[in-house]
C-alpha cells in the first residue's frame, strides 16, 4: 500500500466560499485520496469519485446522508431492489414525457416572475434574481407535481433552505451542538409533520400528484408511515433546493458574458451544451459523503478500515485536468463528457431531466426578455456543500 498524503484544511472556511477552486486544486494535487486530520478522507479526482460511487455495497450512505434524510429514504438506501422500487414509483413523472408536459406551466410561472423582475428594474434600477426568480421557480414546479398548495410554497422554501444549511457549520458535524444542524433538525421535523398530514389526506382523497402516487403504490404496502414520510420529504427538498442554485450560477455566467448571450440568441442550439458546461464549471453539489462498509475497502492504493468516512469533492472533480482540458475555463464548445453534478451509478439524480428543463426555460426566457442585463455588484454564496449564489443583483444597460 502507498503512504497516504495528508492535508489539514477547512473546506467550509468562509474566506474560500466565493472562490473555492484553488483550495480544491490543492486537495487534488496532494493525491487521489487525501487524509484530513479533522477526521475524514477526501478526493477531488473524477476517476476515484466514479470508482467509489460505482460500489454502493462497499462505500455506503451511513453517516451524514442517513442522518439528514432518514435511513429509509431512497437516497440513503444502497440495497438495489428497495432503492429502485422507491425510485420507480416516480420515474415516469421525471422522464422526458412527464417533464415536457410541465413546460406550459413552467413558462407561465417564469413569465409572471420576469414581469416582477422587469417592474422592479423599472422602479428601482436593480433587481435580485435569486428571490424573484431562481429560488422560487423550482419550488413552484415541484409543488405543482406533489400537490402542495401554493400558499405553502414560501414555507417549504424556508424549511428546505434550513435543511440545505445543515452542513454550513463545517465537517465533521457536532450533531448535538452545531446551530446549523439543530436548525435543520427543527425544519425537518416541521416539514415531516406537514407531509404526514398530506399522507393522511391522500389516503382518503387520492389525486394525480406524486404524494398520492407513493401513498397508493405497491411499495406503500411494505413501508411504514415514517418511511413514506422521509421519501416524500426527500423528494420535496431535492426538487426545489439544488436546481435553484444551478439557476443562480446560470444567470451569473450569462450576466458576466454579453458575448455568450449574443451567441446564444443567434444560435439557441448552443444552449444545452452551455447549461451543462456551467454545471460542470460551477457545480452545485460539492460534497458527497460516503462511509466504508464492514469489510473495509481498497481504493487509490490505500486500505481503508470499516467506518472510515470519505468526502467526494464532486464539484472539484468537474475541474479535474485528467478529464478536461483547461478545466477552469468556461468553454461551451469543449468536448462533451459526462460530469458528476447529477451523481453517478445507483444514486444518480432522479430529477436531472426536470432540472435541465427548468434551466433551459429560465435561460431562454432571460435571453428573450433581459438580453442586456449585467451583474450589479458582488455575487454572494452560501453553504459549501450545496454551493450557489444567495444574491444576484442585476441592472440593465
Amino acid at each position: 500500500m502507498t503512504k497516504a498524503p495528508s492535508l489539514d484544511i477547512d473546506l467550509y472556511a468562509p474566506q474560500h466560499l466565493d472562490d473555492p477552486w484553488s483550495l480544491l486544486s490543492r486537495v487534488r494535487e496532494a493525491g487521489p485520496l487525501v487524509w484530513n486530520p479533522q477526521g475524514f478522507w477526501m478526493t477531488a479526482h473524477d476517476k476515484v469519485c466514479r470508482q467509489i460511487l460505482a460500489q454502493p455495497d462497499t462505500f455506503g450512505q451511513e453517516g451524514l446522508i442517513s442522518s439528514l434524510f432518514g435511513e429509509e429514504a431512497f437516497i440513503a438506501i444502497d440495497e438495489r431492489a428497495m432503492h429502485n422500487g422507491l425510485r420507480n414509483v416516480w420515474l415516469a413523472a421525471f422522464g422526458h414525457q412527464g417533464v415536457e408536459a410541465l413546460v406550459p406551466f413552467v413558462r407561465e410561472v417564469i413569465g409572471n416572475m420576469l414581469d416582477t423582475v422587469l417592474e422592479t428594474l423599472a422602479r428601482e434600477g436593480v433587481a435580485d434574481l435569486m428571490p424573484l426568480l431562481c429560488r422560487p421557480l423550482p419550488a413552484h414546479v415541484i409543488a405543482r407535481m406533489m400537490g402542495v398548495a401554493p400558499k405553502m410554497i414560501p414555507v417549504v422554501i424556508a424549511w428546505s433552505d434550513l435543511m440545505a444549511d445543515a452542513t454550513s457549520g463545517g465537517f465533521p458535524i457536532d450533531y448535538d451542538n452545531d446551530p446549523a444542524w439543530l436548525a435543520s433538525e427543527t425544519a425537518k421535523a416541521e416539514l415531516g409533520d406537514y407531509i404526514r398530514s398530506q399522507i393522511r389526506y391522500r389516503r382518503e382523497n387520492p389525486g394525480e400528484d406524486l404524494v398520492s402516487a407513493m401513498v397508493h403504490s405497491d411499495m406503500a404496502a411494505v413501508l411504514s408511515d415514517e418511511a413514506l414520510m422521509v421519501n416524500i420529504r426527500q423528494l420535496l427538498f431535492a426538487g426545489n433546493e439544488t436546481t435553484s442554485k444551478w439557476l443562480g450560477h446560470i444567470v451569473v455566467a450569462l450576466g458576466e458574458r454579453p458575448e455568450l448571450r449574443a451567441a446564444l440568441r443567434s444560435d439557441p442550439g448552443l444552449l444545452p451544451a452551455t447549461l451543462e458546461e456551467i454545471m460542470r464549471w460551477q457545480g452545485v453539489t460539492q460534497v458527497l459523503p460516503r462511509g466504508v462498509g464492514p469489510e473495509g475497502a481498497d481504493i487509490a492504493g490505500l486500505g481503508l478500515p470499516p467506518g472510515a468516512e470519505i468526502i467526494l469533492l464532486v464539484g472539484a472533480a468537474g475541474r479535474d485536468p485528467a478529464r478536461w482540458d483547461r478545466p477552469d475555463e468556461l468553454d461551451i464548445h469543449r468536448e462533451r463528457k459526462p460530469h458528476l453534478a447529477f451523481g453517478f451509478g445507483l444514486h444518480s439524480c432522479l430529477g436531472a431531466t426536470l432540472a435541465r428543463m427548468e434551466a433551459r426555460e429560465v435561460a431562454s426566457a432571460i435571453l428573450d426578455r433581459l438580453p442586456d442585463y449585467w451583474i450589479d455588484g458582488p455575487v454572494t454564496f452560501g453553504n459549501f456543500s450545496l454551493r450557489g449564489p444567495t444574491s444576484v443583483m442585476i441592472a440593465r444597460s
